[in-house]
Formats: structure tokens, sequence, C-alpha cells
């Protein structure tokens, strides 16, 4: 699978490049227009299924989990527990 990915991206490249002001432009839109409307989707069945609340939108959520991920060479840094802390702030909380 992670062949793949990797061929994926490299055959990606060249096309980026000759649609695209710059090559910025190009990995940055990339990397939002291809994963941003799948999150969307997977946000609203969320709601729709009442596990999360309504207003998240995807790319705060991306953007969120991407900066909880940049956590220097700190090893007491744990992205995973902070990730998972956000996550459960989008949940409903449940009636006792």
């Amino acid at each position: 699978m992670y062949r793949n990915q990797i061929e994926e991206c490299a055959d990606a490249g060249p096309e980026l490049l000759a649609g695209a002001e710059s090559p910025f432009v190009a990995l940055h839109g990339y990397f939002l227009d291809r994963p941003l409307p799948v999150c969307g989707r997977l946000l609203d069945a969320a709601v729709d299924a009442g596990e999360v609340r309504a207003g998240t939108r995807p790319y705060e959520l991306m953007r969120g989990i991407g900066n909880l991920c940049i956590g220097g060479g700190d090893p007491q840094y744990e992205p995973r527990r902070l990730i998972e802390l956000l996550l459960c702030g989008l949940r409903h909380s449940r009636p006792e």
C-alpha cells in the first residue's frame, strides 16, 4: 500500500506543476482539495448519527489535528493524546 501511495504522489507531481501558478500553490491545493471533501462527509455522517456536534468545519478539524502533530522533538509531547482530547471535544455529551 505504501508503495502505491509513493507512486501516486510521484505521478501527481508533473500534473500538479503543469496546472498551477507555483509548485507551493499546487502542493497546498492538492492537500486541501483531496481530503477536505472526505473529512466533510465523515463529519456529516457523524453528526447525522448523533455522535458529534454540528458546526465543525472540515478545514478547522484538519488544521487542528495538523497543528497538534507538530510537536517538535520534545519526548514528553504526546500528539495522539492531544488529538484524542480534540476529538472528544467534538462529541455530544451523554446525559447520565
